[in-house]
C-alpha cells in the first residue's frame, strides 16, 4: 500500500472517529421563554427547547419582529397602520400582501360560517367596544343603524387595491388576526432552525414538533366556570404537536349590566352577543383556521358548528352555558386535570 492511500486511510479514520466523537456530544436541549406585552393587545409567551439562549435570543427576536410588523398592519386604533387607513379612506392602494390575504380568509369564512364570522362588522363591533369602556349597553336604535353598513360584498380586491364601496363600512380582524400572525411568527421560528417550540400569543397556542424527550407540548383549556389562573382552574387538557389550539370564551373580556353578562364575541345576525357557550376551543393544523372557527362556532348552532368542524378536518370541544361539554368525534386524547 501506498504512502499516500495509508494517509488517506488514516485521514478518513480520524474524520469517523472526530464526527462519532461530535455525535456523542451533542449540546443537550434547554427550554427557554420570553414574554411580550407589545403586540396585537395580549400577552405573548414563547417557549422553545434549544442548545444556548443565545440560539433561543435569535429566534425570539425574529418571532416578536413579526409580530410587531404585523401589528402595525392590522391595528384597527393606530392611525399608522394599514388597516386605520383603509377604513378612514375606503381605500388602499398597493396594499400589504398580509391584508390582501386576510381579507380573502375573512370572505372566505364569512360564506362557510353562514356570515357569523364577518371582518366587515366594525361599525356594529365599536358600538359594543365603546359600551364595555362604559359599563352600558349600547343603543338598539345605533346597533340597527350599524348594522345596515356590515355588507362584506362591499369589500372588494383588484390587484393590489382594496376598495370599500360603503363609506360607513369597517374592517375588524379581531377574529383572525392573532390566528394569522402565530402562523406567520411560527415560520421566523422555523427558519432559525427551532424544531420544537410553543408560541402564545393570547391564548392562540401553535405547537410545533414536540419536547427533547419524545413527549407532545401540554396544553390546558380552561374551566369557563372557575375564575382565576391557577391550575385547579383547568378544566382540561390536550397533547399537541404540529397543530394549534384556540379557544374562544365569555370569561376573559367581557363586562355585565344588571347582573348580566356581556361577552365580546358579537353575533352578526342578533347585533348582540353570542350566549350558547361558555367557551369553544379548537384544534387544526393552522392557527388562522382555528381562531376563525372558535369565532365562527361560537356563534353557530352545535349541530351546524360539527358540521362545519367536520369538513374542515378540525377536532372542537364546546363548553355549553349548562356547563355540559360537547366534543367533535375524534377529538384529540385529553386528560382530565
Amino acid at each position: 500500500m501506498s504512502k499516500t492511500l495509508k494517509g488517506l486511510l488514516a485521514a478518513a479514520c480520524a474524520a469517523v472517529v472526530l464526527i462519532t466523537m461530535l455525535s456523542g456530544c451533542q449540546m443537550p436541549l434547554k427550554r427557554y421563554s420570553i414574554s411580550y406585552t407589545d403586540t396585537f393587545d395580549t400577552v405573548t409567551v414563547f417557549s422553545a427547547y434549544c442548545s444556548s439562549y443565545d440560539e433561543f435570543s435569535e429566534a425570539a427576536n425574529a418571532v416578536h419582529a413579526e409580530l410587531l410588523r404585523l401589528h402595525s398592519v392590522f391595528d384597527i386604533y393606530s392611525e399608522t397602520s394599514s388597516v386605520y387607513r383603509l377604513n378612514s379612506e375606503s381605500k388602499l392602494e398597493s396594499a400589504d400582501k398580509e391584508l390582501i390575504e386576510l381579507i380573502w380568509l375573512g370572505k372566505e369564512y364569512y360564506n362557510l360560517s353562514g356570515g357569523k364570522l364577518n371582518i366587515a362588522a366594525g361599525s356594529l363591533l365599536r358600538l359594543w367596544h365603546q359600551a364595555r369602556a362604559e359599563d352600558v349597553l349600547p343603543n338598539a336604535d345605533a346597533l340597527i343603524k350599524a348594522a345596515e353598513h356590515i355588507d362584506i360584498s362591499k369589500v372588494a380586491i383588484s390587484d393590489d387595491d382594496i376598495i370599500i364601496s360603503d363609506p360607513n363600512l369597517t374592517l375588524d380582524f379581531g377574529a383572525l388576526a392573532k390566528g394569522y400572525a402565530a402562523d406567520k411568527a411560527a415560520e421566523k421560528a422555523i427558519e432559525c432552525g427551532l424544531t420544537s417550540f410553543l408560541l402564545d400569543l393570547g391564548g392562540n397556542i401553535k405547537a410545533v414538533g414536540k419536547k427533547p424527550d419524545g413527549e407532545c407540548w401540554t396544553v390546558g383549556i380552561k374551566n369557563p366556570y372557575v375564575e382565576g389562573e391557577a391550575d385547579s382552574q383547568i378544566l382540561t387538557a390536550v397533547k399537541a404537536t404540529d397543530v394549534s389550539v384556540v379557544t374562544s370564551g365569555d370569561y376573559e373580556r367581557f363586562f355585565e349590566v344588571d347582573g348580566k353578562r356581556y361577552s365580546h364575541i358579537i353575533d352578526p345576525d342578533t347585533f348582540y352577543p353570542a350566549q350558547l357557550y361558555r367557551s369553544v376551543t379548537v384544534i387544526a393544523a393552522e392557527s388562522k383556521i382555528a381562531d376563525a372557527l372558535s369565532t365562527s362556532l361560537f356563534c353557530m348552532s352545535l349541530e351546524d358548528g360539527k358540521a362545519l368542524a367536520k369538513s374542515l378536518d378540525a377536532q372542537v370541544m364546546w363548553v355549553m352555558a349548562d356547563g355540559i361539554c360537547e366534543k367533535t368525534e375524534g377529538f384529540i386524547e385529553y386528560e382530565k386535570k
